[in-house]
């Protein structure tokens, strides 16, 4: 019996699905399959993995040591010239932005691996997951070098509120590339950043807290939390999406 479309009227074949002309619906379409929630998923691993803290802890300690150090040694030497304290001063917050930028880069990768067995249901070992950071860092090259030229930019301008939120964002495409690496699915910059733009038309709202969870890893004791989550929810998004 031939099947006349509700919306334009065209008469289709018989065993037509969609309008020939306007491409209506012309049987009753299954329902899609729900979407997983991925931000509880993710939320539920880390609560049952704490042990995912390890790193960021790590890297506050290191930037507060560094950080400590380098103020000591410009106040030793503002007692001497002011202005030699000055440019110490530049010259140790630039060093100071390349070295968090590297640092940063090694814990995202380390906490992905950990995340990696956290996923997997095995439990993450720090030590275990720093070895395969390093052995696979030069896969992150491209978007280590990104951050480092950042880290050095913010360097000279501290207080530059805007190249602080660039930073953030270039934080997006070093989780991507992590997951992909740690999923033998290795990523170029430019991969990550497609498949991004595809994973917002997939999970919007999982895409979104990547974008927050980046940002929010730049803050000090709050990145303790956002790092493993961000990396977790990164994973099974890579994971999952082509």
């Amino acid at each position: 019996m031939p099947k006349i479309c509700p919306r334009c009227g065209y008469v289709n074949p018989d065993d037509a699905n969609y309008c020939v002309k306007c491409g209506y619906p012309l049987s009753p379409q299954p329902p899609s399959p729900s979407q997983p929630d991925r931000l509880t998923t993710a939320f539920n691993i880390f609560t049952k993995n704490l042990s995912l803290i390890l790193p960021p802890i790590i890297m506050l300690i290191i930037e507060l040591v560094l950080a400590g150090i380098l103020a000591a040694i410009t106040g030793g030497i503002s007692f001497i010239s002011p202005t030699a304290a000055l440019v110490t001063a530049l010259i140790f917050s630039v060093i100071l932005g390349i070295i968090y930028a590297i640092i940063f880069s090694i814990t995202v990768h380390t906490t992905t691996f950990m995340a990696q067995d956290s996923v997997r249901g095995i439990k993450p070992s720090t030590s275990s997951a720093f070895g395969n950071a390093m052995n696979s860092l030069s896969k992150l090259s491209s978007i280590i070098i990104v951050l480092v030229i950042l880290g050095l930019l913010l360097g000279f301008t501290r207080f530059l509120g805007v190249l602080w939120i660039v930073l953030g964002l270039a934080g997006i495409p070093l989780f991507i590339i992590s997951s992909a690496t740690v999923l033998n699915r290795p990523m170029s910059l430019t991969e990550a950043i497609n498949w991004y733009s595809r994973a917002f038309n997939v999970d919007g709202a999982a895409s979104a807290v990547i974008l927050v969870g980046s940002l929010l890893s730049l803050i000090p004791i709050v990145n303790i939390f956002t790092i493993p989550y961000t990396a977790i929810l990164t994973y099974i998004m890579v994971r999952d999406i082509s």
